[in-house]
């Protein structure tokens, strides 16, 4: 299936770019004898990038005259750059991939969802009315086998330390996915997972109005990390895109900011959850 990018290749690429800092990008390829285009791919945290080999790596690092710790630390994630992710016996898109090891890592997530329940706190029968529709023509085996990685997920982050903040569209509670019964449930099991210490949900509500994220569907914004190590998902019909330079980062903590201070406070959040769940029940 191919290079398979991990959570390791993803930092080692973002620790290395910060490395060079303001040093000229020709000089430090010549410097340590390799191609722009090597040194361009190894610096590269998306589907697009690689890993250097080790001797690579090794006269990179002596050129930029890193301590002992630092050259230690990068040649280990070198090494577990090169291991493969629990997904990839599926067939995945690479983005897609690349998601779920950064989801699976990230030290806090902040989700902004207009009209979907946020994967990670979907029920089974959800995410399969949610997987079944969006997927056109693609055989029952292909829907089995994405539910099956989206319950993985859901798994892996349960077991890891992270933190969730979710805002949801109001749209997101009163489509009816999968009918009233399956909504019903969902909603329910929404309103359960509101209550963990891990996760934070709010509702923007319609009557807000214009908001920071009108043009926005959805995005996800993953921090790994002391070191900062964050980008911002946004998934699309046939593309989507990972963005992490500083002025990305900026704009879309200023828009999730924003969409806090709109939103409904966690109680008034979790009391709608109820309303909506007595509504599909009458």
């Amino acid at each position: 299936m191919g290079d398979r990018l991990t959570v390791a290749r993803w930092e080692l690429a973002k620790r290395l770019r910060r490395l060079r800092g303001d040093r000229g990008f020709n000089a430090v390829a010549k410097a340590v004898r390799v191609a722009p285009s090597s040194l361009a791919r190894w610096e590269t945290p998306g589907e697009n990038g690689s890993v250097p080999g080790l001797v690579a790596l090794e006269r990179l690092l002596q050129h930029y005259e890193v301590d002992e710790e630092t050259f230690n630390k990068l040649i280990k994630l070198r090494s577990h750059a090169k291991k493969p992710n629990w997904w990839q016996e599926y067939e995945l898109q690479q983005y897609h991939g690349t998601f779920i090891s950064l989801e699976e890592a990230a030290t806090s997530i902040s989700s902004y969802q207009s009209t979907l329940i946020p994967g990670l706190f979907q029920t089974e029968e959800y995410m399969r009315s949610v997987i079944k529709a969006t997927r056109i023509g693609e055989p029952q085996k292909v829907v089995d086998a994405l539910t099956e990685v989206r319950l993985e997920r859901q798994q892996k982050w349960w077991k890891s330390e992270g933190t969730f903040w979710g805002i949801l569209g109001e749209t997101a509670l009163t489509q009816l996915v999968g009918g009233p019964q399956v909504m019903r449930k969902q909603l329910e099991y929404l309103h359960e997972v509101s209550q963990h210490p891990r996760v934070t949900m709010q509702v923007l509500p319609f009557n807000v109005g214009a908001h920071a994220a009108l043009d926005v569907a959805s995005f996800v914004i993953l921090s790994l990390g002391a070191d900062d190590l964050s980008t911002v998902y946004q998934e699309g019909a046939s593309v989507s895109i990972f963005l992490d330079e500083p002025a990305d980062l900026e704009r879309y903590d200023l828009i999730f900011n924003r969409l806090r201070a709109a939103a409904l406070d966690t109680s008034p959040t979790r009391e709608l959850f109820l309303n909506r769940v007595h509504d599909l029940e009458s």
